[in-house]
Order: structure tokens, then C-alpha cells, then sequence
């Protein structure tokens, strides 16, 4: 996406209580001006803040994607069959609708249209939503009667985003953030209902968590170091591995179906898209692999790590009264 010929058409703001302590949802019926001031802040905050590939997320829903709420009023919207001011009016019923928890915060919702986007090389609109649930104090100066005087004033920063949304003409991604996921989850899984599409270091960091959990299945340290060299030669060969390769790899010393149990509990914990395909390039990969994989279980709650040059061969435990004598074997993997 580039958005550096990106300009600011139409903002509507609206107020959003928390419905379960009945406050209201006031709905305003007309945009506001903007001048150039404006639309600069809003694109260097609001647009540049929330296009990154970290926050990029996939509309769903349980049955069809076009009975997800948002997906079906952007699209009426797009399809010119309803307003700008009705569809952000649908927008924000629908957020206040979605409040299911009494400390959810209030706060003014922007809804804004922006134009010349470029998507695949082709210009397109996008709708942006944004919830401010914080504000910031300013202090401004001013002068009266030739005597300068400093003032505070109260305001909300486009820079700092509380909770965000972007979607583009015709596409089911969104961007999307929520700097409070922490302590409330409403804004991801309940109004916007969108999953996360995982970057490389994610899928690096749950192929490294799937292949952990391979090694902490396989009972034999000699197996384990099997399974680890396997990995290696299958990362030197390539520059793109896929998590089916890893897969067929790990269903040679484990279980059937513990690669799949754990990759469906990693995708459901974390909120991201189901990986039936994960794809995962080598070259950053591989050096977090070795750390991981130079770490050898012996038994007994004792880790070695061992160097890149040295193999594990075997190890032989002996127990003396309080004493464990350990024999260890590594051996040259170039001889």
C-alpha cells in the first residue's frame, strides 16, 4: 500500500458511551470542515500511524464474511448505496452495540474518508476508524493586552492512536491496532471481528514454538539431535521453508496430530489467521533455530549447549549417593 498521494475527503466524529452504564451514543449528522492543517495532521498521524505490515489483520466471521457488521457497511457504502454520514452512523451503532463489559471506556469516534490510496497500483478510497479514548493536556501560549500568558488546553493527539481501523476499497485486510488489547478485547474480536495476519518474525516465532514442542516430545536426546539436524539440512537447501515440510519432519518422531493440536492452540491463543500454509524464509530463521536447537535436554532438569561444530552422540548418567556423574560424548560434524 502507499499512501504518500493520500488526502483527507470527509471526517465525522461521534460520541460512543458504554452502553452497560447507560451512557449515550450521540450520532452526529453533518462533517466537520478541514482545513490543510488538519487533513497534514491526520495523514501523519491517524494514516501513517496504522499502515504497517504489524497491523495488518483479516476480516471473518463464524458462517460469512459479508455478514461481518463492518464488512457490510463499508461495502453498502462503497457500492454507493448508502452515504458517507450514514454509514459512519453505522458504524459507530454498531461499536456501541459491541460494548459487552461495564470498564470499556468512552470516548469521540472519527470516522474519516480517505482518497488516492494505491493498492496494487491502482488508486482506490479507505475508511478510516479511529476511537480516542484518552486525551492529552497542552500548554499553549497567548498573549492579551500585550501580556503573554500560557494556558492549558485539552485535546486528542492523532499521533497516539487508543484504538484504530483501516480498510481499503474492496478488500477484507484491515489495518488495525488497539493499544489497550490488554486489558479489553472488544475492539479486535467483537466489533471488528478480525484476526491477525501473522509477518515473518510471527511465523518464525510459532514455527521456533512447534518445533520446541516436537523436541519436548521426543523422550531420547539422541532422537531429539536427530530431529534438530533434519530441521538444519532442510533450512540449508532452501531459502523458503513451508510448515508442511516441518510438519512431515516432526510426524517421524512424535505422535500424529501434536503438530496440529499445537499450531491450532498457538493460532486461537494468539488471535491469528488459521496457518494450514506457513511459509517462512530461511535467512533470519535459521540462526534463532540453532540457539534453540544447540540447547540439549540430558534428563534429569540438567540443558547443555553445545557449539554449531560439535554433535551430540550420547549420554550415560550415574548415580552416586548425592552425586551425578555424567559422560557425555560430542563428536565432529566434519569429521
Amino acid at each position: 500500500m502507499e499512501i504518500g498521494e493520500a488526502v483527507v475527503q470527509a471526517i465525522i466524529v461521534h460520541q460512543v458511551g458504554n452502553r452497560l452504564r447507560e451512557e449515550p451514543l450521540v450520532l452526529a449528522d453533518q462533517c466537520f470542515a478541514s482545513t490543510g492543517d488538519i487533513s497534514n495532521l491526520i495523514l501523519s498521524g491517524y494514516l501513517h500511524g496504522i499502515v504497517n505490515e504489524k497491523n495488518l489483520h483479516q476480516l471473518t466471521h463464524e458462517s460469512d464474511i459479508s455478514l461481518n457488521d463492518v464488512v457490510h457497511h463499508v461495502t453498502s457504502f462503497f457500492e454507493k448505496n448508502i452515504s458517507f454520514i450514514e454509514l459512519s452512523q453505522r458504524i459507530a451503532t454498531h461499536l456501541y452495540t459491541s460494548t459487552h463489559h461495564p470498564n470499556i471506556a468512552s470516548g469521540d469516534l472519527f470516522i474519516i474518508l480517505f482518497d488516492k490510496i494505491k493498492t496494487d497500483g491502482e488508486y482506490c478510497s479507505a475508511i478510516g476508524i479511529y476511537k480516542s479514548e484518552s486525551k492529552n493536556q497542552y500548554i499553549s501560549k497567548k498573549t492579551e493586552g500585550g501580556t503573554p500568558e500560557l494556558e492549558v488546553l485539552t485535546g486528542i493527539n492523532p499521533e497516539l492512536i487508543d484504538k484504530g481501523a483501516l480498510l481499503t476499497e474492496g478488500s477484507m485486510g484491515v489495518y488495525a491496532l488497539d493499544r489497550f488489547s490488554k486489558r479489553t478485547k472488544y475492539w479486535m474480536e467483537d466489533f471488528l471481528k478480525a484476526k491477525q495476519v501473522p509477518d515473518e518474525k510471527t511465523k518464525s516465532a510459532i514455527a521456533i514454538g512447534l518445533i520446541e514442542k516436537v523436541r519436548s516430545d521426543i523422550e531420547n536426546p539422541i532422537a531429539r539431535q536427530q530431529f534438530g539436524e533434519e530441521i538444519i539440512s532442510l533450512c540449508t537447501e532452501r531459502e523458503e521453508i513451508l510448515g508442511s515440510e516441518l510438519k512431515e519432519i516432526s510426524e517421524r518422531y512424535i505422535q500424529e496430530g501434536v503438530w496440529e493440536d499445537e499450531l491450532k492452540n498457538i493460532t486461537q491463543r494468539k488471535s491469528l489467521m488459521d496457518l494450514d500454509e506457513i511459509k517462512i524464509p530461511v535467512k533470519k530463521f535459521v540462526p534463532k533455530l540453532r540457539k534453540t536447537l544447540n540447547r540439549v535436554d540430558l534428563g534429569n532438569d540438567i540443558l547443555l549447549t553445545i557449539p554449531n561444530n560439535l554433535s551430540f552422540d550420547k549420554v550415560d548418567f550415574e548415580l552416586n549417593g548425592k552425586t551425578i556423574l555424567i559422560n557425555i560424548v560430542l563428536e565432529s560434524k566434519h569429521g
